[in-house]
């Protein structure tokens, strides 16, 4: 199983915003230090600030800040914002005309698992993170 780039990225981002509190970052910092472009991190970033993980401020003094405490946003809420609630398993049935397809035993057990994986990525929060690192700042960025 294998989440996107874009799902680190916003989680490497939202470290650098926990450490950061409560300035503001600019995206552009963020992405020099993560070495992406600016322009990925900014549509990742869009999408956090849609879900109401981020706040962004426009203009010449704007930037990114975390829109909750980092205790308050889970794992799980990245990976929901970041991919767009896409189901870890992508089942053919409907192309493929599958006849097992309403008790399908692979689907549930693939729902089954994605569910299990959100709730343990559920307890851990960007705070744990910021906690794991031992008060280092670039920790978490290597």
């Amino acid at each position: 199983m294998k989440l996107s780039k874009s799902t680190e990225l916003a989680l490497h981002g939202l470290y650098q915003l926990a450490v950061s509190r409560p300035r503001q970052l600019l995206v552009s910092e963020m992405a020099g230090a993560q070495n992406v472009s600016t322009s990925y991190l900014a549509k990742v970033f869009q999408k956090l600030a849609r879900r109401g993980l981020v706040n962004s401020t426009r203009g010449k003094r704007g930037g990114f800040t975390l829109a909750r405490g980092p205790d308050e946003i889970s794992v799980a809420d990245v990976i929901r914002a970041v991919e767009a609630d896409e189901p870890l398993f992508d089942c053919l049935a409907d192309v493929r005309k599958c006849k097992a397809r309403p008790g399908c035993l692979l689907r549930a057990r693939f729902k089954q698992a994605e569910q299990s994986m959100l709730g343990t990525l559920a307890e851990t929060s960007i705070g744990d993170l910021l906690a794991s690192s031992n008060g280092e700042r670039d920790a978490w960025l290597v």
